[in-house]
């Protein structure tokens, strides 16, 4: 019996197959939320606990495209179109879906969210030991490591290999979908510090080597004409590639450690100790500020909406 179930399984699409689990989900009584990414309900599941207390549930389905796809056969099933589900996704760099049931992040992606000056505000607050009203001039240490992410996000935000990186990929997106191309094997962006000063390093990949002279001169006509390139370069924080964004995140809480450049920084002009109370956070990023990012106004919106939908004739 089990191989019969495996041998279905496997002739099934992924849409089909998380379209099963959906109906063993499925509940009167509870809101089921459909999310893109393994790592999101990292992010989601606290902001979504605030409105919803334990009625609702989720499930992860590994892409964008999959969740419009399980949405699609939910949402014309006979017996399951007015179902209380709801479907999170990236913006990425696509325009939002203008549907109520779905939820597209204001940003290129949630990682976007984490990588908000505030997130870093709140970090050093509750990891630092800046809560502590007796540390002198502990409000002037939270400015002062806010105020120095800021400075060196912009420079990451105005650096010309991430620059490229997200003009490229742009590029690719909207100029070469139709080859459903894995941005990772365009190119490998690398981020570090070496003593407080930010290093990238960009590693062209088989897709760039392979389609860079064939896609001269379409590129160049993008560069001169794209609209959207134009946007996307003017609002860095929100719109670039999100993976990229969060390694940048990483490599500076590494700085807030005991022996870090920035925790060096701050014992010379304020002689404070500075040094995160977990060392290891820069290792769990998503999991470990998942706590302090503030959710957007637009998901808290998306969010009491979706309750009054749900449960509003319950």
């Amino acid at each position: 019996m089990g191989s019969r179930v495996e041998d279905l399984l496997e002739s099934l699409g992924d849409a089909e197959v998380f379209f099963l689990e959906y109906s063993r989900i499925r509940s009167n009584n509870k809101a089921i939320f459909i999310i893109e990414g393994k790592d999101d309900p990292k992010f989601y599941t606290s902001k979504i606990s605030t409105i919803f207390g334990d009625l609702w549930d989720a499930v992860s389905v590994g892409g964008k495209s999959k969740v419009l796809e399980l949405r699609s056969l939910i949402r014309t099933h006979p017996s399951y179109k007015g179902d209380k589900v709801f479907f999170l996704i990236d913006r990425d760099f696509d325009a939002k879906i203008l549907e109520a049931d779905v939820y597209t992040t204001p940003t290129y992606s949630i990682e976007n969210l984490y990588c908000d000056s505030a997130t870093i505000r709140n970090l050093v607050i509750g990891e630092c030991g800046l809560s502590n009203y007796k540390v002198s001039r502990r409000i002037d240490i939270i400015n002062y490591i806010t105020q120095e992410y800021e400075r060196l996000q912009k420079a990451f935000h105005q650096n010309k290999r991430i620059v490229t990186a997200n003009t490229v990929f742009l590029y690719v997106r909207k100029e070469m979908c139709a080859r459903k191309i894995s941005l990772d094997k365009v190119f490998k962006v690398d981020v570090k510090f070496a003593s407080g000063n930010l290093v990238v390093k960009l590693s062209r990949k088989s897709e760039y080597i392979s389609s860079r002279l064939a896609e001269k001169e379409r590129f160049k006509d993008f560069l001169a004409k794209s609209p959207q390139l134009r946007e996307t370069l003017s609002s860095p924080k929100m719109l670039f590639r999100g993976k990229q964004e969060i390694l940048f995140l990483r490599e500076f809480v590494k700085l807030l450690k005991e022996d870090g450049a920035l925790s060096k920084d701050v014992f010379t002009q304020f002689g404070y100790k500075l040094k995160l109370e977990n060392p290891s956070m820069a290792d769990h990023v998503l999991s470990s500020l998942a706590q302090y990012v503030r959710p957007p106004d637009c998901l808290t919106d998306f969010l009491s909406r979706s309750k009054g939908m749900a449960f509003v004739n319950a």
